[in-house]
Formats: structure tokens, C-alpha cells, sequence
């Protein structure tokens, strides 16, 4: 899924979104324990939970909101998948136990059982910085934006990039132009030249097969995370552990890139 920035109020000061905000967290997966061990054919009665044992040996208990998918496993254990934040995930594994204790169904108290997470997801759009003082070429007439008379006197000159809404609009009624030759492009999505990161960044920890897949795949050694990079900017960052790992890719990432020419 993409980010894209959302609408610019007129104080100059909000103009630009922080790392932190531009940040979309799209899934957290977590681990935990509840019981000594489970029986995964009576928790698919209790609770009307899906349980296909000859297909995967564990119960699917699902949570409508938030929406949760956790799985259980004789052995007592469980993976929540599907969170948006770590908030999420305790509340799942929270209504999962009130609801096998409701069935009379042995779990540990939930002070003692321990919530691990293994994995975050996220997306993030690589943009000019506000004072990036370059002006368009011909390859960013690739980028879809829109323009905001309000912001006419900003660095931006004022271009701005679409929300998800804007995006959806027929195309009869839809704002988005692309960018004119000449225009500033700071505070605008990048658009990136794989082929040239390939030679930029260290070769042992890059991979890019456009043939086969269409992003860069960067593995970064600290924070140990992947990320998959695009020619449009948008990145998606995987195997932190938590949001402040992401966000320290995020900077490392950008520090890599900022001498780099995007032609």
C-alpha cells in the first residue's frame, strides 16, 4: 500500500509532515504463550473458531476490532498477526484468554503471560526535503500531484502530493496533474533510479532483479531490517521489533541517499 502526505493546513509551519506521521505500521506480529497446552478441537466448538488440522495445525481465533487473526497451537502458544501498534495486539490476546475462561477453558493468568513482538511492517514515501532547492526534469512528469493555490508562495511552489481520496476520484472529476518542467520539488514524493542505487549502495546488501521483482531489496545490518525501495520512493520496511527501529532505518536510509542524483 502507498503513503501519500495528507492535506496541508496554511500554517507554514505544518507544511511538511514528519517522519513519524508519514510512517504507516501495516502489520505487527507477536508471540505469547497461555497455557501449559491447548485442546484446539474444543476451542473450535467453544468458540467457533476455524480448525482444519489435516491443512494447519492450529486454531484461527479471529478479532473483528481490532482486526486480529491469532493463532493457537496445542502447545499452548499463540501468533497474533493483523495489529496496527503493540495496543492492538494486547488487546486481541486480552479477549482471546476472557474468552477461553468464559468456556472454562484453562488458561494462565494474564498477568503472566508475556507478549513478545517478532515483527513489524510499515510504509514510508521518500520525499525532497524542504530545503531541496532542485526543480523538476522530465522523468518526474511520472508524478501524480496536485496543485494547492493556498500554498503558492511555499518551497514547494505550490504542488503538493495527493491524498488516498484524491487518488480514488473518477477521472472526470479527479484533481491530480502531473508536475510541469521547472517546478521546485521540495516537500514531493522522489522518484528513484534503482539501477543507479545498485552501484551506490553496498553490493553485498542489495539485491535488484527487475525481471522478477520490481523494488530494490536493502538489508541494513542495524537496525537489522529489509526494505524493499521502488522507483516511485514509496518504501516498505520489515523485521523491526519496534516502531523506533523503523523510524532509525528510515534516517539511515536517507542519509545513504542524500547525495544521490534521481535522474
Amino acid at each position: 500500500m502507498g503513503l501519500r502526505t495528507s492535506l496541508y493546513t496554511l500554517d507554514k509551519s505544518q507544511l511538511y509532515m514528519s517522519d513519524e506521521d508519514r510512517l504507516v505500521v501495516v502489520n505487527v506480529v507477536a508471540s505469547t504463550r497461555v497455557a501449559e497446552e491447548l485442546d484446539l478441537p474444543e476451542i473450535a466448538i467453544e468458540l467457533n473458531c476455524e480448525y482444519e488440522p489435516e491443512q494447519f495445525p492450529g486454531v484461527v481465533y479471529r478479532v473483528t476490532d481490532p482486526r486480529l487473526a491469532i493463532l493457537m497451537f496445542r502447545s499452548g502458544r499463540a501468533v497474533c498477526t493483523g495489529g496496527k501498534n503493540e495496543q492492538n495486539i494486547h488487546t486481541g490476546i486480552e479477549r482471546m484468554i476472557a474468552d477461553l475462561r468464559a468456556a472454562d477453558i484453562e488458561t494462565w493468568d494474564l498477568k503472566d503471560v508475556k507478549i513478545e513482538v517478532q515483527n513489524m511492517v510499515a510504509t514510508y514515501a521518500l520525499h525532497y526535503p524542504e530545503d531541496y532547492d532542485g526543480i523538476s526534469k522530465d522523468v518526474d512528469q511520472r508524478m501524480k500531484i496536485v496543485k494547492d493555490p493556498g500554498h503558492k508562495d511555499s518551497n514547494s511552489g505550490g504542488w503538493r502530493a495527493p491524498t488516498e481520496e484524491e487518488v480514488a476520484m473518477p477521472d472526470e472529476s479527479s484533481p491530480l496533474t502531473t508536475l510541469p518542467v521547472g517546478e521546485p520539488l521540495a516537500g514531493l514524493p522522489r522518484h528513484l533510479n534503482l539501477n543507479h542505487l545498485t552501484f551506490h549502495l553496498p553490493f553485498d546488501k542489495v539485491e535488484y532483479e527487475p525481471e522478477q521483482f520490481p523494488g530494490l531489496i536493502y538489508r541494513i545490518d542495524y537496525p537489522k531490517v529489509v526494505c524493499l525501495i521502488f522507483g516511485s520512493g514509496k518504501m516498505v520496511i520489515t523485521g523491526a521489533r519496534h516502531k523506533d527501529e523503523i523510524l532509525e532505518a528510515i534516517e539511515f536510509i536517507k542519509d545513504e541517499l542524500a547525495d544521490l542524483l534521481y535522474e
